[in-house]
């Protein structure tokens, strides 16, 4: 199995916690500071799975953006506190 094959089985999942099931398939998670770019707080997530190591996923799109916080029921306001 590539590495898009795996990633696809994980996008597939619907993970929606980190369980010890899921924390098997990883090897570290690197976070980063939150950074303010253009009137946005920013936090890079740098997640390194086992056997294939860091994968860097494309950055979303506006529309993926505006999805992701509806479905996640996140604002800017949340982010901050």
């Amino acid at each position: 199995m590539n590495c898009d094959g795996f990633l696809q089985i994980v996008r597939n999942t619907g993970i929606q916690a980190l369980t010890s099931e899921i924390l098997q398939f990883i090897d570290k998670i690197v976070v980063h500071h939150r950074e303010n770019l253009f009137e946005e707080t920013v936090q890079k997530v740098e997640i390194y799975y086992k056997m294939i190591g860091f994968v860097e996923l494309p950055s979303m799109s506006k529309d993926e953006k505006e999805r992701y916080v509806k479905y996640f029921n996140r604002t800017k306001k949340d982010q901050i506190e």
